[in-house]
Order: structure tokens, then C-alpha cells, then sequence
């Protein structure tokens, strides 16, 4: 873990000097603000080991939300807490005019009796962060850090969101219905998601990056066979679906449509069905409901609903896409931007519900450490992310944002 996270820093030193240039604002911006991350990333550090340790279920994220409202005031931010349950919003008013540019960090841990395999183990009993929300956090407060650094040249304002509830699909949205963006919306939206890409590298790509999530229910009534055509529905929502769950594990082809029913009760068929894009998602709803309105069912009628925007996944913009990258590879040249080879149907997101709001771009970040034999890939039994992420996200995001604050 030290020895990748030393070679960051060395690479960091190494590669900042060329960037600087005075028709360049947003670089010598990121030079001051990252200077002053990295002399801060024990302190960062041990906070995320310390939101590990105290890991909270969707919902209950009350003490990682006080932790980071005591973090945010000092820095000079205006701090509203309580949004759409435990969520946090803080705003940094920059010294001149500008657009406002947001950063999302999702709070929330998950259920799991799976040994944790870090010294600083969880102390809650059955529940982990095995997803990365801790470093997300940890990347959210390093961000106020070094925005904070900066605010007497900043060209603009910062939103910091800190979202609950992202792994039960809903604390977006709850954000969003109590107000978040009501006072004040933000011109662009950044995210990142650990991923089991090594350390350094961050991936991304313009439109779906991640699966959104439908949710449907039929109710069968009627004097007819009622079994029969229980299971006669299931099958024909069944075939809709162009992935086998297998094939669902993996980067799956452009338009796939994966269905996943639940267990089924005589007279009610549920299930989730994921899709990469919205036209996606509109053909996947299409062609379910077409399913079931072919389907001869003597004596027995069907109520059918379906919510296509359960979970909105992540769809990025590509304008956004090109500005960020551009951001990155001049000023964070040693962090290497990889595209991914498709999205995973299995794995989705709640960011794409402020992406309706706000044009937006979610980043993975490689957390995985080959010389300690660590791999970050979410929800597994032995996910461990390594520290020396922290300061990669950091600075990635740092000068994503900076260039969309200093080319309007």
C-alpha cells in the first residue's frame, strides 16, 4: 500500500511543474489546491478508516453525516443537513463569477458477515463497506479540503452532496424531493465509483456507464386457471430479456435488456429488468408491455405496473465526457483514463437521477493494489480499497472540475 501510494506522490511532484502556465488559471488552481490534499492525506486518511469502522445501513447514515457537517463549517462552507433523510449539502461560495460545479458522494455501507479483511476492521456487527462508499466520502471531504485552499481565486462555487441511501436506490431522489437544487442548481455534476481497476487509473464513457433499473408488477385476476397463467406471463417477460444471468456478471453488448424476476405467488409476477440507456429503457418497457397484451388468457385479466425510472443508472454527457478528460490529462498526467468495455447489468447507480437534473459524468476509480494482492471489486466477500485512492480520486476530480469552472 505504501509503495503505490509513495510512487503517486513522486509522480504527482514530478509531473505538476509543466503544467503551470499563466494563460492556464485552472492549472495553477489544481497546483495549490492538490498541494494542499496531499499535505493533509494522513489526516484524510484516517477519517476514512475511522467511516469504515463505523460503517451505516441506507438510511441510518447519522453519525457519517455529523462527521461530515463538523468537517465542512470550519472550511467555510454553508452547510445544510438533513436533505432527503441523512444527506448533506455544502456550498463554497468561489471570490469570482463562475458556474457552480457539484461533486456527489454516497454515504451508506451494506450488510455482510463476511470477515473484513483490514486492520481497521468494521465494529458494527454484519454490515460493511464493501462498496467504497467510505473512500467516496473520504474523496468529498478531501475536495472541501482543497477547494477551501483555493476559494480567494476560485472562479465560481462548489456543491458538495453527500448522499444517503444510494444502495437502497432511493436517496437521490429523496435529496432531490426535499429540495436540493430548489435554491440553487448546479451547472455539471461529477461522481466516482471504486472499481477493481488498479490504482491510478480512472475510467469512464460518454452515455450509459451503468445499468438503470425498471421495476414491474402483474397482478392476475379472474376464474380462469390462475397458475397457468401465473407462469405463462413469467415466461413471457422471461423472453424479453437478451442476457442469461451468467452473461449478466460481465460487460454485456450495447441494447441489452436483462430480466430478473422474483420469487413468484399464484397471481402476481414481479421483477427488475436493467437497461444501459434511455432508449434502452423505453424499448425494454415496449416490449414487455407488448408481451403481455399478446398473451391469450382465458377468464383472467391483468393489472400491469412498470416503473422504468426505479433507478436511473448513469448516463454521461458527452460534452462533459471530453472537458473532463481534457482537464485530466493535462493536469494529472500520471492517472491514466481507461473506457470501459461495457456496462455491467448487474450493477447500477441513483447518480443518473441527478444526470436528469444536471448534465453529468461519473468516474471509476481504481482501488485495487496488485503488489498487496487487493482487489476493490464491489459487494464481494474480501473488497478491500486501497488508501492511495483517496488522493488519486482527489486530484482527478480537483482538475475535472477546475476546467469546467474556468471554461465557460
Amino acid at each position: 500500500m505504501h509503495t503505490v501510494r509513495h510512487l503517486v506522490l513522486a509522480a504527482t511532484l514530478c509531473l505538476m511543474a509543466p503544467v503551470v502556465a499563466q494563460d492556464e488559471p485552472q492549472a495553477y488552481l489544481f497546483e495549490q489546491a492538490s498541494e494542499h490534499v496531499a499535505a493533509h492525506e494522513q489526516k484524510l486518511i484516517a477519517i476514512r478508516h475511522d467511516i469504515h469502522r463505523h460503517p451505516e445501513l441506507s438510511g441510518a447514515e447519522e453519525r457519517t453525516a455529523k462527521l461530515i457537517t463538523r468537517t465542512l463549517i470550519p472550511l467555510g462552507f454553508d452547510v445544510r443537513s438533513g436533505v432527503g433523510g441523512h444527506g448533506v449539502i455544502g456550498i463554497l461560495e468561489g471570490s469570482q463569477p463562475g458556474p457552480m460545479v457539484a461533486f456527489r458522494a454516497d454515504m451508506d455501507a451494506v450488510r455482510s458477515n463476511a470477515p473484513d479483511p483490514v486492520d481497521y476492521r468494521s465494529l458494527t456487527p454484519g454490515v460493511r463497506h464493501i462498496c467504497g462508499h467510505d473512500v467516496h466520502t473520504t474523496i468529498g471531504l478531501a475536495l472541501a479540503e482543497g477547494f477551501a485552499a483555493i476559494q480567494d481565486d476560485l472562479p465560481g462555487s462548489v456543491m458538495l452532496i453527500f448522499q444517503p441511501a444510494e444502495e437502497r436506490g432511493t436517496g437521490a431522489n429523496a435529496m432531490l424531493a426535499d429540495g436540493a437544487f430548489d435554491a440553487v442548481q448546479p451547472d455539471a455534476i461529477f461522481a466516482l465509483h471504486t472499481a477493481p481497476y488498479n490504482v491510478g487509473d480512472v475510467a469512464t464513457v460518454a452515455g450509459g456507464l451503468m445499468a438503470g433499473r425498471a421495476r414491474f408488477s402483474v397482478t392476475l385476476r379472474g376464474d380462469g386457471d390462475l397458475a397457468a397463467a401465473t407462469a405463462q406471463v413469467r415466461a413471457a417477460i422471461e423472453d424479453v430479456g437478451t442476457l442469461s444471468p451468467d452473461e449478466a456478471m460481465g460487460p454485456a453488448p450495447e441494447g441489452f435488456i436483462l430480466v430478473q424476476p422474483f420469487p413468484s405467488e399464484t397471481g402476481r409476477v414481479q421483477g427488475q429488468i436493467m437497461t444501459a440507456g434511455y432508449e434502452d429503457r423505453a424499448r425494454a418497457k415496449a416490449a414487455v408491455l407488448d408481451a403481455l397484451d399478446n398473451l391469450d388468457l382465458p377468464g383472467i385479466t391483468l393489472e400491469t405496473a412498470y416503473d422504468e425510472r426505479f433507478m436511473e443508472g448513469v448516463n454521461n454527457d458527452a460534452d462533459l465526457v471530453a472537458l473532463a478528460n481534457a482537464g485530466m490529462q493535462a493536469m494529472t498526467p500520471d492517472i491514466t483514463i481507461r473506457t470501459p468495455s461495457g456496462p455491467v447489468p448487474v450493477f447500477s447507480e441513483d447518480f443518473g437521477s441527478f444526470q436528469v437534473q444536471v448534465p453529468g459524468v461519473m468516474y471509476f476509480l481504481g482501488v485495487s493494489n496488485p503488489e498487496t494482492g487487493t482487489v476493490g471489486m464491489p459487494h464481494s466477500p474480501d473488497y478491500v480499497a486501497d488508501d492511495a485512492a483517496i488522493l488519486v480520486g482527489t486530484r482527478a476530480m480537483l482538475a475535472a472540475m477546475l476546467e469546467r469552472m474556468t471554461r465557460e
